[in-house]
């Protein structure tokens, strides 16, 4: 008899490409021939093309989200909720899985409450170092919760708890650096690499702070530049109106990054990043020295909790967004790139932030509660 596995998450691609991880995982490893999946999530364009891309069956619902804050959003998000919750489950009831593995943010919550009423098996991930509303909530009623961080214990039962790390998709590890710069067409001169990321979307204040810089990183380094897509036609123009002409100038902007990114990663001498779990995963399983830009009242602040951890460890630079000035950056882009001690410590100790086995345990325990 096939076993049957509900994948419940999404909004941005940290929510979703950790599901994906796992899926692909099993499909490789645990006789695909004997385990459906199905998506229950949000509608939405990233989702429908990550789903239809890896063949995902998916379940729209209504999702509404649990707001720290009053918005006239909430009366919409509390219309939303019961809805989501009743499609939950009516999708359930049709599939039954035996067992939820769910990513946690609002997304998840009606699928989590309605595999709970049905008493199935949920195994929760929390990527963060503070957990938000919705998977503390949510971590009451799991059967594991599966953890990234030491620190995210602290806000859910012991018993239920283990550390299994972020699972981090192939295309973001062992990269060719070769293969970067033939998907850039760059020639890799003398100066290092830098390489901005911004996360799935894109991040405004990281590439407000390229453009404003721009003279004086090319004077030193090579820049890769991933802006996002819908920032892209405008940031991309601006720096041309400073007189740098893409991929001719050592300047090669990337819209989105997909399965380029562990050739871009091999490729990078140093790396500037939102602190999102996911990034920092990416970023830790290649050895990478990183300068961390948490976004500025993330929820439950957890990019800085996040980037503070690893800074406690000596494993990352942490500039927080009103640092976030040409000068600073441009001294500590200089200060990694020229003192080799100060790189190899940052390289070395972000090492402890990646579980190898992240994946294979995650998929273990989500197979092992299968009712």
């Amino acid at each position: 008899m096939k076993k049957r596995i509900v994948l419940a998450g999404g909004g941005t691609g940290g929510h979703l490409f950790p599901l994906l991880t796992i899926v692909k995982y099993i499909r490789e490893n645990k006789q695909e021939d004997k385990i459906e999946f199905l998506f229950i999530g949000p509608k939405g364009e990233f989702e429908d093309r990550i789903m239809q891309e890896n063949s995902i069956p998916q379940k729209n619902i209504q999702c509404g989200k649990l707001r720290r804050y009053f918005s006239f959003h909430y009366i919409v998000d509390l219309i939303k909720m019961p809805i989501g919750f009743f499609q939950s489950l009516w999708h359930l009831f049709r599939f039954m899985p035996d067992v939820v593995f769910a990513k946690g943010g609002f997304a998840s919550v009606p699928v989590v409450l309605a595999a709970w009423v049905y008493r199935i098996p949920i195994v929760l991930h929390e990527s963060d170092a503070v957990p938000g509303m919705a998977n503390r909530f949510l971590g009451a009623v799991a059967t594991l919760v599966a953890l990234n961080f030491e620190r995210a214990q602290m806000y859910f039962d012991p018993e239920k708890t283990f550390i299994a790390g972020l699972p981090v998709k192939k295309d973001a590890i062992n990269g060719n650096e070769e293969a970067g710069m033939r998907f850039l067409s760059m020639e890799k001169g003398t100066k290092p690499v830098v390489l901005f990321l911004g996360g799935s979307q894109g991040a405004q204040s990281i590439n407000r702070k390229v453009v404003e810089v721009i003279d004086e990183l090319i004077k030193r380094y090579q820049v890769v530049h991933q802006i996002g897509t819908k920032q892209f036609e405008k940031i991309s123009k601006e720096v041309q109106h400073k007189g740098y002409k893409i991929g001719y100038s050592d300047y090669y902007p990337v819209a989105f990054i997909g399965e380029e990114l562990a050739d871009l990663l091999a490729l990078a001498d140093v790396v500037v990043s939102r602190a999102g779990a996911t990034s920092i995963a990416e970023i830790a399983a290649n050895e990478k020295p990183v300068i961390l830009i948490p976004i500025h009242g993330s929820a439950n602040d957890h990019q800085r909790i996040n980037a503070f951890e690893l800074s406690k460890a000596k494993a990352a630079v942490v500039l927080e967004e009103q640092n976030f000035v040409p000068g600073t950056l441009l001294h500590y882009l200089n200060e990694i790139e020229s003192d080799k001690n100060f790189r190899n410590t940052l390289s070395s100790n972000i090492k402890k932030f990646y579980f190898p086995d992240a994946t294979q345990t995650l998929a273990e325990a989500i197979l092992r509660v299968a009712r």
